[in-house]
């Protein structure tokens, strides 16, 4: 059960830092500072924290992964 509940964790915290990267980025976009686009914008703001969040994605579909074969080792 503990496996479950840190995956669920590690996958939602990513999911949460993934999006709220990119709605600052999008925030960033439209002050119109001289940045041409999204993709600019995203550089400005950093490679990082997207970065971190696939790790934390990762990391949740592995404790997932790791319960479903305690599961399958009680049976």
């Amino acid at each position: 059960m503990k496996y479950i509940l840190m995956g669920a964790t590690a996958i939602l915290s990513g999911f949460m830092l993934f999006g709220m990267t990119w709605i600052a980025a999008a925030i960033y976009t439209t002050r119109g500072e001289g940045y041409g686009g999204f993709a600019a914008a995203i550089s400005a703001i950093g490679y990082f924290p997207i970065f971190i969040s696939i790790i934390l994605v990762i990391t949740g579909i592995c404790f997932f992964v790791m319960a479903f074969n305690k599961h399958l080792e009680n049976e």
